[in-house]
């Protein structure tokens, strides 16, 4: 299986069967529009298609380039089906291939190409064709068909735990409800601003996912997944309530204060301030710097910085994911203090600047502590050459520092991204 990537353009799969060169039994076709347009799924597909293609009572060996093939059609398989496909992406073809096993008479043997010459080169032909075949407009229909006899409906009792059982049942909840509208327009609303600003299509599962990235914090998580889904109770949520129509203005500002605004435009002091110290701590670390809006702040989990030769930057991208969702976090918690607790009194500039310090600050120290703790089965370690790669070029004193700084004690991040050298109607990241 392959997979065609082209800027601008949602990424299109297609599998390739090869059983001989010029051989007639050999096949090519797209993916489904409507299936997950990947490698994985591809691969699946031509497995698919190569039990479709051959006799049942034929021996039949599957050769592919894919190390992972062999356990998940050996071991894997078997596990999600007694548990009932729960959490299984794509069960649906790989039910479909669970039941084309069973109905075989002879044997499938799955191999991964070795050094063989004439194994490889016909894996190489089928990984050609089928990027060939990706950028065709022909999509045909694929059989999914599961006999009933083989369809084993439910959870297997015997040997699974509690949290299979729990997640299929949620999973059976979770068909009868209905999307909201407006999570629906801020999903529609985002996947317009990544493909604009990056060129990049994504997909549902694309942004819930970069939701959940480990670099996040919990609270930081929860933020970011009650903001995708507009469950904060700001700006319109406020309109439809008789004497609290007034809550829904920003009194700073005058305009509807819904999470936009309170994060990127609102003239109170907090927003402004944190973006400008957050840009200038990262310029620190790399030259450019993003147009701060509602789709940069809750798409940071998406980022993908490389250098010159293409290889991932692994610390900046980490770097960056701390740096906007934590920012955007204390300015979201520093709005609230000053609506609620403060009844609408200003906070001053020195205070601002140092609690958004004070949290990078606790993260700093977070990942040194994860970085030194020791190794178990359960709780492995932070990287240390990670945690390096994250803040390097952003601490205080960083000159001076030990190569191995990790062992230190009150290493902290540099104070020049306060240094407020511009009037304050230029410090800002607006777009």
């Amino acid at each position: 299986g392959a997979t065609l990537t082209r800027p601008r353009r949602p990424p299109q799969a297609a599998a390739s069967v090869v059983f001989g060169r010029d051989d007639p039994r050999n096949i090519s076709l797209r993916v489904p529009k409507a299936w997950t347009q990947s490698t994985q799924v591809a691969d699946f597909t031509a497995i698919l298609e190569a039990i479709h293609s051959t006799d049942s009572r034929a021996d039949l060996t599957i050769i592919s380039m894919q190390d992972g093939i062999g356990e998940t059609m050996s071991t894997k398989l078997t596990t999600w089906e007694n548990e009932g496909w729960v959490g299984v992406h794509h069960r649906e073809i790989l039910r479909a291939i669970v039941a084309e096993l069973k109905a075989r008479e002879a044997r499938t043997s799955f191999v991964v190409a070795g050094p063989g010459i004439e194994a490889k080169a016909l894996c190489q032909l089928a990984n050609k064709t089928a990027k060939t075949v990706a950028a065709c407009s022909i999509v045909p229909e694929i059989r999914l068909d599961v006999p009933a006899a083989m369809a084993l409906p439910g959870v297997q009792l015997q040997g699974n735990k509690q949290k299979i059982f729990y997640r299929g049942i949620r999973e059976v909840k979770a068909q009868d409800l209905e999307p909201r509208p407006s999570t629906e327009c801020m999903l529609e609303n985002f996947k317009r601003h990544i493909k604009q600003m990056r060129g990049r299509v994504v997909t549902d599962e694309d942004i819930w996912k970069s939701l959940q990235h480990k670099d996040f914090l919990p609270r930081t998580a929860q933020f970011l997944w009650r903001s995708m889904h507009n469950a904060h109770w700001v700006g319109h949520y406020w309109t439809h309530i008789p004497e609290c129509q007034e809550r829904a203005i920003c009194q700073e500002c005058g305009e509807t204060e819904d999470l936009e605004h309170i994060l990127t435009t609102c003239n109170s002091p907090g927003a402004e301030l944190i973006w400008f110290a957050a840009e200038k701590l990262w310029r620190e670390k790399e030259p450019e710097w993003p147009e701060i809006s509602i789709g940069s702040i809750l798409g940071c989990g998406l980022i993908d910085l490389k250098d010159e030769s293409g290889k991932k930057k692994r610390g900046s991208e980490r770097m960056y994911r701390i740096l906007m969702s934590e920012s955007a976090y204390k300015i979201w918690t520093l709005r609230n203090d000053r609506v609620i607790s403060r009844a609408g009194s200003l906070i001053n500039e020195a205070e601002i600047t140092n609690k958004w310090l004070h949290n990078l600050n606790q993260r700093l120290q977070q990942d040194i502590l994860l970085a030194n703790r020791p190794t178990t089965r359960n709780r492995p370690r932070l990287l240390p050459n990670l945690v390096k790669e994250t803040w390097s070029g952003t601490l205080d004193n960083e000159s001076n520092l030990p190569e191995d700084w990790l062992k230190e004690s009150g290493v902290l991040v540099g104070h020049r991204a306060l240094t407020q050298d511009q009037p304050r109607n230029q410090r800002t990241g607006f777009g």
